[in-house]
């Protein structure tokens, strides 16, 4: 115990109240005689030395209990500095003038994750329904900026051919209308696609947001990075790592067998030909199967690739595809049960090729 908690203490021992004064505290004020302010000058000293004890001791649990300083990792308000999204890795830059807060909320399809980057403290508690949630823009100052960064919450969407290209800049982005209403000014925002990731960004600009300010939080969106990837390795457990799209010609069918492949589990895995056509990358996988009518009968093959011919097979049979996937010579008129599958490949921001995994 601190000496000056010590000292006030041996203070109140040394005091002796009169008789019946909690008797008189309880009753309430009443008057008095003149003499009764005698009796005042003895309160006076207990009613000092126990303020003294009760701020010292609620000082002393305010720093034992109270919050402590937040953590890189914490959902509570960062400063100055970079952060590192826990989940995909990617980065951005938190200039001193504004504050960054990190969120994970719920959601149907999965958690919404996401950092809110603010030159001012929002009101977190402000009512809202949606997601993520976004009731704190209701209440924008006239003179702040704001930029919000977050992905989740999506049904299964079709890769673009290519990530949105870095540094974003604020061409990248385009004027929608206000999420809650209030004085929320209308939002710049992206829909893009980083290491094949897509996710969401927008920047709320005051119309009395300084110069500064304007510049600052656009330079949070130029210093969003996403990590550089690795050839031969599963991103994220949702694609195939390739090379770089350069090593792949226009026109070039690119065998990858399923022995080549990353990932424990093979057995379920599928190997693909890989096609780069003028605008685009696309995959064929090596197992055709249809039930076509009037039977419905399973029907399965390998699909083997004539290099010659840059044409698909099916060993043993007359089954022939040109290279889109669609028949060719006898079956060229079959319908779509006789369309090879295709899938959609994607560039990443740094020139890797990715493709989802394919599964029986």
């Amino acid at each position: 115990m601190p000496e000056r908690w010590q000292h006030e203490l041996r203070k109140l021992k040394a005091l002796e109240p009169p008789a019946g004064l909690w008797d008189r505290a309880v009753a309430g004020p009443r008057r008095e005689p003149p003499r009764a302010r005698r009796t005042w000058r003895v309160i006076a000293p207990i009613a000092a030395a126990l303020a003294v004890v009760v701020l010292a001791g609620t000082l002393a649990l305010v720093r034992a209990f109270g919050p402590s300083p937040a953590r890189s990792s914490s959902p509570a308000h960062r400063h100055a500095g970079r952060f590192t999204d826990p989940q995909f890795g990617w980065t951005i830059r938190v200039p001193a003038a504004l504050r960054a807060r990190h969120f994970q909320v719920p959601c149907l399809h999965g958690p919404i994750y996401g950092i809110a980057v603010t030159s001012f403290p929002p009101d977190l508690q402000a009512p809202n329904q949606g997601s993520p949630p976004m009731g704190w823009l209701r209440s924008f100052p006239a003179d702040g900026v704001a930029v919000q960064i977050w992905y989740g919450c999506s049904l299964a969407f079709l890769p673009l051919p290519r990530d949105t290209a870095f540094p974003l800049s604020p061409s990248s982005f385009r004027r929608i209308r206000p999420y809650v209403g209030g004085t929320e000014p209308r939002p710049w925002y992206c829909g893009c696609s980083g290491d094949g990731i897509a996710f969401n960004a927008a920047v709320w600009i005051g119309p009395h947001a300084s110069r500064a300010e304007r510049r600052a939080a656009w330079a949070v969106v130029r210093s969003l990075r996403f990590p550089a990837l690795r050839e031969g390795t599963t991103w994220h457990g949702t694609y195939y790592v390739l090379g770089r799209a350069s090593r792949y010609p226009t026109g070039s069918v690119t065998t990858f067998p399923a022995s080549s492949l990353p990932g424990g589990h093979r057995r379920y895995l599928e190997g693909f030909y890989l096609i780069r056509a003028r605008g685009a990358f696309y995959v064929i996988t090596n197992v055709f199967q249809t039930q076509p009518p009037p039977s419905f009968k399973l029907f399965t093959c390998t699909v083997m690739l004539d290099p010659n011919r840059s044409r698909f097979y099916c060993p043993g049979t007359n089954l022939r595809w040109n290279r889109a996937g669609h028949p060719v010579g006898a079956r060229a008129r079959s319908g779509p049960y006789w369309d090879l599958t295709r899938y959609a490949a994607t560039v990443a921001q740094d020139g890797h090729v990715l493709v989802r995994p394919f599964y029986r």
